[in-house]
């Protein structure tokens, strides 16, 4: 429920932010009654949620239908890798739940020996089905919690921390299951360590971990999605020692050859991560936040009491304020776009091989239509860089375009509509 926006309750107009509107979602949760979300005329059917507190949220299916300017808006499911997956990998059972099919297991079993005999005759032919992977399920995560974390307005300078992040992530979980399993059962956030409450912070991280150490007969091991900021990933010995932040206190492991790959498959992540981190070693002295935050999600399982290792693992690259972005250049971008008090969001790949068709960012505040915005490096591969000037020659929305061999800064950006203007309350 985004501060600032307009609902209807039982007849009465709110603000989301306003002291009345707990007790009255209560009385219209108990009621079954429908919130309306007051963006376009008419307005747009909502639903509500309850965690602590009760939640306006958005219906499945319906984002199109709210005003570009508003929280709950979502463009064209072409737009990002969520058309490639929507109703396959990922299902809107209702309002309130979401299914997941995953491209990996929550649980290992025990290897059972096969009959020998002769081979089976083929009687059918299975179609191969979407699946959601770690990135695609972070990026589900990211796109779900409080609204969206891969938008910006703002109203939301300085109101994005650990805390708040995590919170929102979590909430997004309890909507999410696969297999029958909640997916915030079987999901690791750290908590915002505290020094004054580090014991009771390591026995809810134990508690929650808990589950890892609990195999049945024919269970070898169970996992579960530990997600954080990367804050260390060194080699040792024998493996890699992964440490999350705030949660210095429980390292995790990954072999070594695993560790390796990882390192070359995100190379580009893995160098500017280095790279930011020896700009930080050199400015201990300098409390601001980091330029580039990097989001690690790994797959985690007891290889032995107490010892958890990574199975298998992703990073997403962020901005300052938790935005994700795929290249180092798009930052430049979305900081301007910060600097200037603008709406936007970050178009998610998911699964999609196709990333460089979709707009590097969006536009929300170009009126009754959003704008893309498109960046054109040299330093994209080149079937990126193809696809991406194919895509240009083909978008028929508004669009801007910045080609960074041409001007080392962002060109002039199209003007906020006049109903974006505006004041955030």
């Amino acid at each position: 429920m985004e501060a600032g926006s307009r609902y209807l309750i039982n007849n009465i107009e709110i603000i989301s932010d306003d002291p009345k509107a707990q007790s009255l979602l209560a009385v219209a949760y108990s009621g079954e009654k429908v919130p309306r979300c007051l963006c376009v005329p008419g307005g747009v059917d909502m639903y509500i949620a309850k965690y602590k507190n009760f939640v306006i949220k958005r219906r499945p299916d319906t984002g199109k239908d709210h005003s570009p300017n508003c929280a709950s808006y979502e463009p064209p499911a072409g737009q990002s890798g969520l058309g490639e997956v929507l109703g396959e990998a990922i299902i809107e059972r209702s309002a309130e739940l979401i299914e997941v099919r995953l491209g990996f297991p929550l649980t290992r079993r025990q290897g059972r020996a096969v009959s020998p005999g002769e081979p089976t005759e083929k009687t059918e032919v299975e179609v191969q089905r979407q699946r959601l992977g770690l990135r695609g399920l972070l990026h589900l995560l990211w796109e779900r919690a409080g609204g969206g974390l891969n938008r910006w307005y703002p109203r939301m300078e300085g109101k994005r921390s650990w805390w708040v992040v995590r919170k929102h992530l979590t909430e997004a979980a309890h909507e999410i299951e696969t297999k029958g399993i909640r997916f915030a059962d079987r999901l690791l956030i750290p908590e915002p360590f505290r020094v004054e409450a580090a014991t009771e912070i390591t026995k809810r991280r134990a508690a929650a971990m808990s589950i890892l150490l609990s195999p049945s007969d024919d269970v070898q091991f169970k996992m579960m999605i530990a997600i954080g900021e990367l804050k260390d990933f060194a080699a040792t010995e024998i493996d890699y020692r992964v440490v999350l932040k705030h949660m210095a206190g429980c390292p995790l492991f990954m072999e070594k050859k695993a560790g390796e790959k990882f390192k070359k498959t995100f190379g580009t992540e893995y160098a500017t991560w280095i790279h930011q981190k020896a700009i930080e070693q050199a400015q201990t002295n300098m409390k601001k936040p980091p330029e580039l935050r990097f989001i690690f999600a790994g797959l985690v399982y007891a290889k032995r009491e107490n010892v958890f290792h990574i199975d298998t693992a992703t990073i997403m690259m962020t901005t300052s304020n938790w935005i994700p972005i795929d290249y180092e250049y798009e930052k430049t971008l979305a900081d301007e776009l910060t600097r200037q008090r603008r709406r936007f969001m970050k178009p998610l790949r998911y699964e999609s091989k196709q990333g460089a068709s979709f707009p590097n960012l969006i536009l929300l505040d170009t009126g009754d239509q959003t704008t893309a915005l498109d960046i054109v490096s040299p330093f994209l591969a080149d079937k990126a860089q193809a696809l991406k000037e194919l895509t240009l020659k083909q978008r028929e929305a508004p669009h801007w375009v910045w080609r960074t061999d041409e001007d080392s800064l962002p060109p002039p950006l199209p003007p906020v509509a006049a109903q974006s203007l505006k004041p955030d309350r």
